[in-house]
């Protein structure tokens, strides 16, 4: 463990609240729904509501994913990823990244080789591809910081992730 991961679960300070009033607290933050994928070999991809935008000059950008996670097994040594923002309408495709195992990019999910041949998904709101710039491993998670490399959008209207369910912007 490092010594951020024991100053997290409250080594020296005030006990951690409960996880599951911590969880039951944060289904009221509304999130974005990104999927991010690489090509080591084979795409690989998993659904996340953490990416965070941390800089605009270097542009970096964060994402959070579980350490048993089969999908960052296979990724975490790519020299890139391809975060994917999705838009209002790919829940379907939010919940089959989003799922543990199986064949992600299998029919119907429409995708073609990107930048750098990264997977990149039909329809999505926008692209960015990270270069990892650092991994730190905190709890049971690993957080990553990517500097963004390439990008691209095509606008509409984003999903939204909120109280355990897919909402549409009005």
């Amino acid at each position: 463990m490092t010594a951020l991961t024991d100053q997290l679960r409250g080594e020296g300070t005030a006990r951690p609240v409960a996880a599951d009033t911590y969880r039951a607290a944060m289904r009221h933050h509304a999130k974005g729904v990104a999927v991010i994928t690489a090509h080591p070999g084979r795409p690989v991809g998993f659904c996340a509501t953490s990416v965070t935008s941390l800089s605009a000059d270097p542009p970096l950008v964060s994402f959070a994913v579980g350490l048993r996670s089969s999908s960052w097994v296979a990724m975490h040594n790519s020299p890139h990823f391809l975060v994917q923002l999705l838009a209002d309408g790919q829940e379907d495709l939010a919940r089959g990244f989003a799922r543990p195992g199986g064949d992600k990019f299998a029919p119907p999910v429409a995708w073609r080789p990107g930048p750098f041949g990264l997977p990149l998904l039909d329809g999505v709101l926008a692209w960015l591809v990270l270069g990892p710039l650092t991994t730190q491993p905190v709890a049971d998670h690993v957080l990553v910081i990517g500097q963004v490399v390439d990008a691209g959008h095509t606008g509409g209207t984003p999903l939204v992730h909120h109280d355990g369910r897919y909402h549409r912007l009005s």
